[in-house]
């Protein structure tokens, strides 16, 4: 007899499965926003200034143009916008260079100023009387007007006998005073320095019609054909008030100031 056959089961043991390791998330911490660093003197920024009179709230001075409408004080030919202030030179009052230091970009204040830190107090050997024929003027002299004496401009109190009195204190000499003062930028850079300069001493005129570069040592302020510049009297005067700038403030970096003009080629005489 034959031996039954038996038959061996083989059982196949599967490998387990290798687990795959999720990848650990990198979360990348944001690197906090530097905060605006504290102004101190020296620094060149814009500023918007809206001031009053302490007593009795009347507007004198602001940058911002719906400040003025709602004042009633709007002009049209004047251009509302941040004003070039270089902390500690006395381009304000000293209150407000004062109340500058220790600001940041984006930050407002209020300050109140007595006479001594705003238009200084009242002198009274600054009230003369002047002979009527001294005063250049096309117009009547009255009361209130504003005169110019020499290199001193002063105003109308008083007048009779071939006489005027004129009191060439600041107009608001002996005010306390109140501004609302807010930081909109600090200017770093050597080009957005020059071009505040420019906006500055061409305050009443389009920023669009003068250009300003530099190359070098040199720096170039072109004058586009705007007979509202070209043939304006005080054009010289901001010239040279645009050079005092920067000769003064930017010497280190220019030793030059070049100014074109542009004239439109015309067929008809100027106007009177």
């Amino acid at each position: 007899m034959s031996k039954p056959r038996t038959t061996k089961k083989t059982t196949k043991t599967s490998k387990p499965k290798s687990k795959t390791k999720a990848k650990p998330k990198i979360t990348t911490k944001k690197k906090p926003k530097a905060e605006p660093a504290v102004l101190k003197e020296g620094d060149f920024v814009l500023a918007d200034f809206v001031g009053y009179t302490h007593e009795d709230h009347q507007l004198f001075d602001t940058t911002k143009e719906d400040v003025a409408k709602a004042e009633n004080v709007f002009d049209e030919e004047e251009i509302y916008q941040p004003r070039l202030v270089i902390i500690g030179q006395g381009m304000m009052v000293p209150g407000v260079d004062e109340a500058l230091i220790g600001m940041k970009v984006g930050s407002s204040k209020k300050v109140v100023l007595e006479p001594e830190k705003a238009f200084g107090v009242r002198d009274a050997s600054q009230v003369r009387i002047i002979p009527r024929a001294r005063i250049k003027s096309d117009q009547k002299i009255v009361r209130g007007m504003r005169v110019r004496i020499g290199n001193q401009s002063g105003t109308v109190r008083h007048i009779g006998g071939g006489r005027v009195t004129v009191d060439f204190n600041p107009l608001l000499a002996g005010h306390t005073v109140e501004y609302d003062i807010s930081i909109t930028k600090k200017l770093t850079r050597a080009q957005e320095r020059l071009e505040a300069f420019v906006q500055r001493r061409f305050s009443a005129v389009d920023p669009g019609s003068i250009a300003v570069t530099a190359k070098g040592k040199t720096v170039t302020i072109s004058i586009s054909a705007d007979p509202r510049i070209l043939l304006n009297q005080s054009l010289q005067i901001w010239k040279l008030g645009l050079t005092h700038d920067i000769e003064t403030y930017l010497k280190d970096k220019y030793s030059k100031v070049l100014f074109t003009e542009e004239w439109e080629v015309t067929s008809k005489p100027p106007a009177e």
